[in-house]
Protein backbone atom coordinates (compact mmCIF):
# COMPACT_ATOMS: atom_id res chain seq x y z
CA UNK A 1 0.00 0.00 0.00
CA UNK A 2 2.60 2.58 1.07
CA UNK A 3 4.67 1.58 -2.39
CA UNK A 4 1.83 2.41 -4.87
CA UNK A 5 0.97 5.83 -2.50
CA UNK A 6 4.62 6.33 -2.96
CA UNK A 7 4.12 6.06 -6.81
CA UNK A 8 0.68 7.84 -6.94
CA UNK A 9 2.92 11.39 -5.40
CA UNK A 10 5.54 10.73 -7.64
CA UNK A 11 3.12 10.48 -10.91
CA UNK A 12 1.68 13.24 -9.52
CA UNK A 13 4.65 15.41 -8.58
CA UNK A 14 5.92 14.21 -12.13
CA UNK A 15 2.83 15.63 -13.82
CA UNK A 16 2.67 19.02 -12.15
CA UNK A 17 6.10 19.73 -12.97
CA UNK A 18 5.07 18.80 -16.56
CA UNK A 19 2.30 21.25 -16.39
CA UNK A 20 4.52 24.01 -14.61
CA UNK A 21 7.14 23.44 -17.53
CA UNK A 22 4.36 23.97 -20.17
CA UNK A 23 3.12 27.35 -18.63
CA UNK A 24 7.00 28.47 -18.54
CA UNK A 25 7.42 27.49 -22.53
CA UNK A 26 4.41 29.50 -23.35
CA UNK A 27 5.36 31.91 -26.27
CA UNK A 28 3.86 33.76 -28.89
CA UNK A 29 5.49 34.60 -32.66
CA UNK A 30 5.22 37.81 -34.24
CA UNK A 31 6.44 39.59 -37.34
CA UNK A 32 7.02 43.07 -37.47
CA UNK A 33 7.37 44.64 -41.28
CA UNK A 34 8.38 48.69 -42.11
CA UNK A 35 8.86 50.01 -45.44
CA UNK A 36 10.19 53.23 -46.29
CA UNK A 37 10.34 54.94 -49.44
CA UNK A 38 13.73 57.79 -50.28
CA UNK A 39 14.25 59.27 -53.06
CA UNK A 40 18.10 59.05 -54.38
CA UNK A 41 20.24 61.84 -53.27
CA UNK A 42 23.27 60.18 -55.36
CA UNK A 43 22.71 59.35 -59.09
CA UNK A 44 25.88 58.39 -61.13
CA UNK A 45 26.20 58.41 -65.01
CA UNK A 46 28.73 57.49 -68.08
CA UNK A 47 29.20 59.87 -70.34
CA UNK A 48 30.69 59.53 -73.44
CA UNK A 49 32.48 62.43 -75.04
CA UNK A 50 34.35 61.97 -79.00
CA UNK A 51 36.11 64.56 -80.91
CA UNK A 52 34.49 65.54 -83.82
CA UNK A 53 34.91 67.98 -87.00
CA UNK A 54 32.24 70.77 -86.55
CA UNK A 55 32.27 73.93 -89.58
CA UNK A 56 35.58 72.69 -90.55
CA UNK A 57 37.36 72.66 -87.21
CA UNK A 58 38.26 69.70 -84.88
CA UNK A 59 36.95 69.72 -81.55
CA UNK A 60 39.28 68.13 -79.18
CA UNK A 61 38.67 66.42 -75.98
CA UNK A 62 39.59 69.72 -73.87
CA UNK A 63 37.08 71.57 -75.56
CA UNK A 64 34.25 69.19 -75.02
CA UNK A 65 35.29 69.10 -71.51
CA UNK A 66 35.15 72.70 -71.13
CA UNK A 67 31.80 72.97 -72.98
CA UNK A 68 30.17 69.73 -70.51
CA UNK A 69 31.56 71.83 -67.27
CA UNK A 70 30.31 75.01 -68.40
CA UNK A 71 26.99 73.52 -69.20
CA UNK A 72 26.61 71.74 -65.49
CA UNK A 73 28.05 75.13 -63.99
CA UNK A 74 24.67 76.69 -65.02
CA UNK A 75 22.39 74.39 -63.26
CA UNK A 76 24.00 74.65 -60.00
CA UNK A 77 26.07 71.13 -60.67
CA UNK A 78 29.80 71.22 -59.26
CA UNK A 79 32.12 70.59 -62.06
CA UNK A 80 34.23 68.71 -59.27
CA UNK A 81 31.17 66.36 -59.63
CA UNK A 82 32.37 64.84 -62.96
CA UNK A 83 35.79 62.23 -62.96
CA UNK A 84 37.26 61.12 -66.29
CA UNK A 85 37.21 57.46 -66.10
CA UNK A 86 38.48 56.40 -69.41
CA UNK A 87 39.87 57.28 -72.53
CA UNK A 88 40.42 55.84 -76.53
CA UNK A 89 40.78 56.93 -79.36
CA UNK A 90 39.27 55.35 -82.96
CA UNK A 91 40.42 55.72 -86.33
CA UNK A 92 37.70 57.23 -88.51
CA UNK A 93 37.20 58.56 -92.31
CA UNK A 94 36.92 62.38 -93.27
CA UNK A 95 37.25 61.81 -96.89
CA UNK A 96 37.58 59.53 -99.72
CA UNK A 97 41.27 59.14 -99.08
CA UNK A 98 41.62 60.52 -96.04
CA UNK A 99 41.66 59.47 -92.39
CA UNK A 100 42.09 60.74 -88.48
CA UNK A 101 42.88 59.97 -85.50
CA UNK A 102 39.92 60.95 -83.11
CA UNK A 103 39.91 60.51 -79.29
CA UNK A 104 37.00 59.21 -76.89
CA UNK A 105 36.52 59.73 -73.37
CA UNK A 106 34.02 58.53 -70.56
CA UNK A 107 33.33 60.56 -67.64
CA UNK A 108 31.83 59.62 -64.58
CA UNK A 109 29.10 62.65 -62.93
CA UNK A 110 27.69 62.71 -60.14
CA UNK A 111 24.62 64.72 -59.70
CA UNK A 112 22.34 64.72 -56.43
CA UNK A 113 18.67 64.89 -57.52
CA UNK A 114 15.78 63.76 -60.07
CA UNK A 115 15.66 67.43 -60.81
CA UNK A 116 19.13 68.17 -61.25
CA UNK A 117 19.49 65.26 -63.86
CA UNK A 118 16.25 66.55 -65.17
CA UNK A 119 18.12 69.76 -66.21
CA UNK A 120 21.18 67.75 -67.13
CA UNK A 121 19.26 66.03 -69.52
CA UNK A 122 17.85 69.21 -70.62
CA UNK A 123 21.77 70.39 -72.16
CA UNK A 124 22.09 66.80 -73.99
CA UNK A 125 20.90 68.93 -77.65
CA UNK A 126 23.37 71.68 -77.39
CA UNK A 127 26.13 69.90 -76.08
CA UNK A 128 25.50 66.98 -78.88
CA UNK A 129 25.81 64.44 -76.98
CA UNK A 130 24.54 61.27 -77.59
CA UNK A 131 25.28 58.76 -75.19
CA UNK A 132 24.42 58.60 -72.11
CA UNK A 133 24.36 56.07 -68.95
CA UNK A 134 22.45 55.99 -65.78
CA UNK A 135 24.44 53.48 -63.60
CA UNK A 136 23.79 53.38 -60.13
CA UNK A 137 20.92 55.43 -58.07
CA UNK A 138 21.37 55.19 -54.07
CA UNK A 139 20.92 57.62 -51.01
CA UNK A 140 24.38 59.27 -48.87
CA UNK A 141 22.23 58.41 -46.03
CA UNK A 142 21.16 54.67 -46.94
CA UNK A 143 22.83 52.62 -43.87
CA UNK A 144 21.25 54.76 -41.27
CA UNK A 145 17.95 54.94 -43.17
CA UNK A 146 18.12 51.14 -43.15
CA UNK A 147 18.82 50.84 -39.84
CA UNK A 148 15.77 53.56 -38.54
CA UNK A 149 13.62 50.78 -41.01
CA UNK A 150 14.74 48.14 -38.98
CA UNK A 151 13.90 49.76 -35.40
CA UNK A 152 10.61 50.79 -36.68
CA UNK A 153 10.01 46.83 -37.77
CA UNK A 154 11.07 45.36 -34.88
CA UNK A 155 8.49 48.02 -32.98
CA UNK A 156 6.03 47.03 -35.03
CA UNK A 157 6.54 43.31 -34.36
CA UNK A 158 6.65 44.30 -30.56
CA UNK A 159 3.51 46.07 -30.36
CA UNK A 160 1.90 43.13 -32.02
CA UNK A 161 2.31 40.77 -29.86
CA UNK A 162 1.67 43.29 -26.98
CA UNK A 163 -2.24 43.94 -28.85
CA UNK A 164 -3.00 40.37 -29.19
CA UNK A 165 -1.74 39.21 -25.65
CA UNK A 166 -3.70 42.27 -24.18
CA UNK A 167 -6.92 40.74 -26.17
CA UNK A 168 -6.42 37.44 -24.22
CA UNK A 169 -5.60 39.15 -21.04
CA UNK A 170 -2.00 37.94 -21.26
CA UNK A 171 1.16 39.47 -20.49
CA UNK A 172 4.23 40.40 -22.66
CA UNK A 173 7.54 38.65 -21.73
CA UNK A 174 11.09 38.91 -22.78
CA UNK A 175 11.83 38.36 -26.65
CA UNK A 176 13.94 34.20 -26.88
CA UNK A 177 14.61 34.44 -30.38
CA UNK A 178 15.02 37.56 -32.76
CA UNK A 179 15.11 36.83 -36.72
CA UNK A 180 15.75 40.06 -39.36
CA UNK A 181 14.77 39.44 -42.79
CA UNK A 182 15.84 41.98 -45.30
CA UNK A 183 14.24 41.68 -48.51
CA UNK A 184 16.46 44.57 -50.36
CA UNK A 185 19.74 43.41 -49.48
CA UNK A 186 22.80 43.50 -52.56
CA UNK A 187 20.05 45.69 -54.35
CA UNK A 188 21.13 47.99 -57.10
CA UNK A 189 18.55 50.89 -56.65
CA UNK A 190 19.24 52.10 -60.10
CA UNK A 191 16.33 50.54 -62.22
CA UNK A 192 17.21 51.78 -65.60
CA UNK A 193 14.32 50.66 -67.29
CA UNK A 194 11.46 53.04 -64.84
CA UNK A 195 13.83 56.27 -65.66
CA UNK A 196 12.22 58.11 -67.81
CA UNK A 197 14.16 62.06 -67.96
CA UNK A 198 12.88 64.85 -70.40
CA UNK A 199 11.99 62.79 -73.51
CA UNK A 200 14.74 60.63 -72.82
CA UNK A 201 14.64 56.97 -71.40
CA UNK A 202 18.00 55.81 -70.38
CA UNK A 203 18.94 52.28 -70.20
CA UNK A 204 22.67 49.96 -70.50
CA UNK A 205 22.21 51.49 -74.34
CA UNK A 206 22.07 55.17 -75.50
CA UNK A 207 19.40 57.54 -75.11
CA UNK A 208 16.17 57.38 -77.17
CA UNK A 209 13.37 59.91 -77.56
CA UNK A 210 10.32 58.72 -75.58
CA UNK A 211 7.04 61.34 -74.79
CA UNK A 212 6.45 59.90 -71.71
CA UNK A 213 6.33 62.43 -68.64
CA UNK A 214 9.31 62.10 -66.22
CA UNK A 215 9.69 59.99 -63.24
CA UNK A 216 12.43 58.63 -61.07
CA UNK A 217 11.73 55.67 -59.17
CA UNK A 218 12.33 55.87 -55.55
CA UNK A 219 14.47 53.41 -53.26
CA UNK A 220 11.86 50.93 -51.27
CA UNK A 221 13.40 49.50 -48.08
CA UNK A 222 11.95 46.78 -47.08
CA UNK A 223 12.43 44.69 -43.97
CA UNK A 224 10.24 42.19 -41.31
CA UNK A 225 11.39 41.39 -38.31
CA UNK A 226 10.40 37.81 -36.52
CA UNK A 227 10.89 37.42 -32.74
CA UNK A 228 9.51 35.24 -30.15
CA UNK A 229 8.53 36.57 -27.29
CA UNK A 230 7.81 34.67 -23.60
CA UNK A 231 4.43 35.04 -22.10
CA UNK A 232 4.19 35.86 -18.96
Amino acid sequence: MKQLTFLFLLFLSSFILSQNSNLENSYIEVLGSSVKKVVPNEIYLDIFLKERIEKGKKLNLETLENQLKNALINIDISAENLFISDVNAVISKTGWFTKEMFSTAKYTLKVSSPKKLKSFFNCLDELKITQVNITKATHSKLTELKKENKIAAIKAAKEKAYYLLDAINEKLGKPVFIKETESNKNQNFANTSNLLLNGYTSGISKLKRNKTITQFEEIVLKTSIFIKFKIE
